[in-house]
C-alpha cells in the first residue's frame, strides 16, 4: 500500500444532527506482547502466503507490512461544509500515521444486534499486535446472522484505534453480503457536548443467514483492547 485516502466529501449531505447521542462505553487497555511471538506471526503470514493457503492469510500480511517501511501516504477529503449543530459536531483525523486491522467479525441480530471480532492489527509506527472487540447496536431489518472477514484503516495509531468506536454499517447482499462501516472515535463533555471524529472505514464481507431485505443499515457501538509490540 503507497497510499491511502478518504473521502468523505459527501458527508455535508448526511442529515447528523437529527442522530440522538449514544451512550459510550469507556477505557484503552493495552498490554507488551513479546518479540519472539511477534517474529513467529510474521512469519506464519509469509509461509501461509507463500503456499496460497489462503487469502485471508495474503491480506493478514499486507496488514502486518504496514508495520515495515516505506510508509504509506494518507490524508482524507474532507467535506466544504461544517458539520456541527448545538449538540454534535462531526471531525476528521489529521493523523500521518496508518493502522490497518484484520479480523474475523460476527454478528447476531435481531433489532437489537451483537458484534464481536478479533484478528491482527499493524501500525506505520511500526507496531504489531492482536485485538478484540465487541459491541452492541440496532440494525434495521429482520433477524439475521453474520459471519466473515473485516479489514479496517483508520488514519490514527494503535491508541486510536483502541477504546470506543460509534459506527454506521451499510451492507447488502444474500447468502453473501458486502459492507462497509464509517467509524467515527466519541468525545463526549465539550462543545458541543458529543464531538465525533471520523477516523476511518471497516470493509466486510460476510455469509449471512436469509432476511427480508436484502440492505441492512446498523447503529452500533463498539470498544477494542489491543495487545502489541513495537520492532
Amino acid at each position: 500500500m503507497n497510499q491511502f485516502t478518504l473521502d468523505a466529501k459527501q458527508l455535508d449531505n448526511w442529515d447528523f444532527m437529527s442522530q440522538l447521542p449514544v451512550k459510550i462505553p469507556s477505557g484503552r487497555g493495552k498490554r507488551a506482547l513479546g518479540s519472539t511471538e511477534t517474529s513467529a506471526l510474521k512469519a506464519a503470514l509469509r509461509v501461509g502466503s507463500a503456499f496460497g493457503i489462503s487469502t485471508l492469510i495474503s491480506t493478514a500480511e499486507e496488514v502486518v507490512n504496514l508495520a515495515s517501511p516505506p510508509k504509506p501516504a494518507a490524508s482524507i477529503l474532507k467535506p466544504v461544509k461544517s458539520l456541527i449543530s448545538s449538540t454534535v459536531a462531526i471531525k476528521f483525523s489529521s493523523s500521518a500515521e496508518l493502522t490497518g486491522a484484520l479480523a474475523v467479525a460476527s454478528s447476531l441480530a435481531a433489532v437489537g444486534t451483537a458484534i464481536g471480532s478479533f484478528g491482527v492489527y499493524a501500525s506505520t509506527i511500526r507496531e504489531v499486535g492482536f485485538f478484540s472487540s465487541i459491541g452492541a447496536g440496532i440494525t434495521f431489518n429482520t433477524p439475521g446472522a453474520a459471519v466473515g472477514g473485516e479489514v479496517t484503516v483508520i488514519l490514527g495509531t494503535p491508541s486510536d484505534f483502541a477504546g470506543p468506536y460509534f459506527g454506521i454499517a451499510f451492507s447488502a447482499g444474500t447468502g453473501v453480503a458486502a459492507g462497509v462501516t464509517l467509524l467515527f472515535a466519541p468525545a463526549i463533555g465539550g462543545t458541543p457536548p458529543l464531538i465525533l471524529t471520523l477516523m476511518g472505514l471497516a470493509f466486510n464481507v460476510s455469509a449471512v443467514t436469509p432476511t427480508r431485505l436484502p440492505l441492512n443499515v446498523t447503529i452500533e457501538v463498539t470498544n477494542t483492547r489491543i495487545k502489541g509490540v513495537r520492532f
